[in-house]
C-alpha cells in the first residue's frame, strides 16, 4: 500500500513538473523587466505536455498549452482541464542560472516546492520535493 501511494505520489510530481519557468538574469536595477528571451514554449522529455513560460508580475508562470490524450485524461478523471492550467507559479531568480517556485500538482490538487536551473539556453532542469523529502528531476527542450 505505501509502496503504490509513494509511486503515484511521484507519477504526479512528474506530471506537474513538465511545466518550467524562466526568469531575466539577477540586475542591481529591481525595477528591469524580465527578458522576453526567457520565456517560451518547452516540452517535458516523454513530449506529453508543453507549457508556456511567462512573466507572472516580477515573476515567472508556465500554462500548458498542450498535452497528449493520456495526460488529458488523468487529469480530467479528477475533473480538471490541464489545458490553460497554470503548473507552476512564482518563480523568482535565485541565481543566474536559477529559479524557485511552486508547482502545482493537478492529480493530487496540491502545491510543491520546485527549483529550475537553466543547463543552457535550451535545456532545463527542474526538480520539484513534496517535504523536502521525496523529490523528482526532470529535463525540458525549449520547443520555440
Amino acid at each position: 500500500m505505501m509502496r503504490t501511494t509513494v509511486s503515484r505520489l511521484l507519477a504526479c510530481i512528474a506530471l506537474a513538473l513538465t511545466p518550467v519557468v524562466l526568469a531575466a538574469p539577477a540586475s542591481a536595477d529591481p525595477s528591469r523587466a524580465i527578458v522576453p528571451s526567457w520565456t517560451g514554449v518547452w516540452r517535458n522529455t516523454n513530449n506529453t505536455v508543453h507549457i508556456k513560460a511567462a512573466p507572472c508580475g516580477s515573476n515567472m508562470c508556465a500554462t500548458v498549452v498542450w498535452a497528449d490524450d493520456k495526460t488529458k485524461a488523468t487529469v480530467a478523471s479528477r475533473g480538471a482541464n490541464i489545458i490553460g492550467m497554470q503548473l507552476l507559479r512564482d518563480f523568482r531568480q535565485t541565481d543566474p542560472s536559477n529559479w524557485k517556485g511552486t508547482v502545482y500538482v493537478p492529480d493530487r490538487d496540491m502545491n510543491v516546492s520546485g527549483t529550475i536551473t537553466l543547463l543552457d539556453r535550451n535545456t532545463l532542469k527542474a526538480v520539484g520535493c513534496f517535504l523536502a523529502v521525496i523529490c523528482q528531476t526532470r529535463h525540458w527542450t525549449r520547443i520555440s
